[in-house]
């Protein structure tokens, strides 16, 4: 039966109509004694010609009515009416989510708020037992405030059940079955995981993954073709978002998520990846920007900016060392040989100062190659001098150092050695690994203490919403909005704590807060 506006419905005043499928119509109307704005839907054309029928939906409704969770559309009351069951629910003040999708591609940053959000309902039902069935977009509502409702549980269920032709099954229905359904075969709550990942696919893409011209053709392309990946036709998508969606689309249900919280744990390990995987990526480059002028460099790998840069300070260490080399020669080779070496070491000093000097300052330019490449001749020819002026005279010995060759390796040697510390220094600090348990315990106390306002603040707005009401008005949209953020971010919270995730728990803890301030502020409480 079709309802005319202003036409009255037990106490209802029809105002409009809103839409029309699943098993019948939906109908804004308004309270004649409250004056509040709900939702009408009549949900069969005569449930007396369908007993069993309207004995599942009756069970249905009284399964709706114990449902309230600030993602999932309230069902206020349902009674009968000239042979039709009828259900009040909230009236939600916004958009579909398939009028959105109709206007533009969807950013992924909404579309992953919008998921986390759907999924959050569906896990509560799902965990009470409820089954969907019907997800798409167009029963997905979009307020306003960004917060997503989730409606129309359970309409198509009965329709589902047993042959594809009952009324119910729309064309906007069979883009999203799933091939269980399409099957006739059992349905669980994976089903509901595979039509949201369907109505991602198409809010990521702008497109859905199965398209013709008839409905046969659609069925058939759900039970047999693979979607093709969304970064295909979306390469903006990174890859872990794209497989997280064809994972909510397999045809085989055990290939899927297993439940709600598992497909929304995935989406919010990529939301987290986006933004925390900038950060890792600044230290590699950084330390790849440090590589080449403490590592690479000696291997030839610098620019020659670079080696311009320290030629200076080589030449001087240079010159200081070898004049180090000759001073401890002269002063020790006497006493160690029991021999008068003034005669050659003042001929050594006189051969040093007149020869480093041109020596060092011609051969500069090819010491850079000859050292790298003889490195460890300067070390194994440094270490075996005490033995070596056992032989006849200690002026070869002592000649041999004044050459460019080895009093220039020795200033390469030590920023060599000087590396390997700052190779291994980032490797010895461990971090922490978990929370400490002082952390734990005040993140605990933080939430009890945040619950115990939040629950002040509940009170508080139910029971001024219930004075208003019985005065034929309601309380303000936007602190509804707040009482629902509050109450999503504090179920965020208590499970983030029970995954010993304090992190996450702080931020929806911080989320929270501000929604209790709000609504404590609007309260008067102090």
């Amino acid at each position: 039966m079709a309802l005319e506006v202003g036409q009255r419905v037990g106490d209802y005043e029809v105002l409009a109509l809103l839409g029309s499928g699943g098993m019948g119509r939906v109908y804004k109307v308004r309270n004649i004694i409250s004056n509040r704005e709900e939702a009408m839907k009549i949900l069969l054309p005569d449930y007396a010609s369908e007993p069993e029928l309207a004995a599942r939906f009756m069970s249905e409704i009284r399964t709706l009515a114990g449902l309230e969770h600030p993602n999932i559309a309230q069902l206020r009351t349902a009674f009968q009416f000239q042979n039709q069951l009828v259900m009040i629910m909230e009236f939600v003040e916004g958009a579909t989510l398939e009028a959105l999708a109709s206007q533009t591609r969807i950013p992924p940053d909404r579309a992953l708020d919008f998921s986390t959000q759907v999924l959050s309902a569906l896990s509560y039902a799902h965990g009470r037992g409820v089954t969907h069935r019907d997800i798409k977009p167009a029963n997905i509502m979009i307020t306003s405030h960004g917060l997503v409702k989730l409606t129309d549980f359970g309409i198509a269920k009965s329709a589902n059940d047993m042959q594809l032709t009952r009324p119910g099954t729309t064309m906007g229905s069979v883009y999203y079955m799933s091939p269980e359904q399409v099957r006739g075969g059992t349905v669980d709550q994976r089903s509901d995981l595979y039509s949201f990942g369907v109505t991602l696919y198409e809010m990521l893409t702008g497109r859905k993954p199965f398209q013709a011209d008839t409905s046969y053709s659609v069925l058939n392309a759900q039970l047999n073709e693979a979607p093709k990946p969304p970064v295909e036709i979306n390469p903006a998508l990174s890859p872990e978002l794209n497989n997280i969606v064809l994972r909510a689309m397999v045809k085989n249900p055990d290939g899927r998520f297993r439940t709600a919280d598992e497909f929304r744990d995935a989406i919010k390990s990529v939301q987290g990846k986006a933004a925390a995987g900038q950060q890792p990526a600044q230290p590699v480059e950084q330390q790849q920007g440090f590589a080449p002028v403490s590592m690479s460099a000696p291997a030839g790998l610098g620019a020659n900016s670079s080696a311009k840069s320290h030629r200076g300070l080589w030449i001087g260490l240079g010159a200081v060392a070898a004049i180090l080399a000759l001073v401890a020669a002269a002063t020790l080779l006497p006493h160690l040989f029991k021999t008068n070496a003034s005669p050659k070491a003042a001929a050594v000093t006189d051969t040093q100062t007149a020869n480093p000097p041109p020596d060092t300052s011609t051969a500069q330019p090819t010491t850079p190659a000859v050292d790298t490449a003889q490195q460890p001749n300067p070390l194994n020819t440094a270490t075996p001098q005490p033995s070596t002026p056992t032989s006849t005279s200690a002026s070869p010995a002592v000649t041999s150092p004044a050459h460019p060759v080895v009093t220039a390796a020795k200033p390469h040697q030590t920023p060599i050695a000087s590396t390997q510390p700052a190779a291994t220094a980032p490797a010895v600090p461990a971090p922490p690994t978990g929370p400490s348990a002082q952390e734990v315990r005040d993140a605990h106390d933080r939430y009890a203490n945040l619950e115990a306002r939040a629950d002040a603040a509940r009170s508080g707005v139910q029971q001024l919403r219930s004075q208003q009401q019985a005065q034929g008005f309601d309380i303000r949209g936007d602190i509804l909005g707040s009482l629902n953020r509050m109450n999503s971010s504090m179920s965020e919270a208590n499970r983030a704590l029970g995954q010993n995730d304090l992190q996450a728990a702080n931020d929806y803890m911080d989320r929270a807060d501000k929604e209790v301030s709000t609504l404590e502020k609007f309260l008067n409480i102090k």
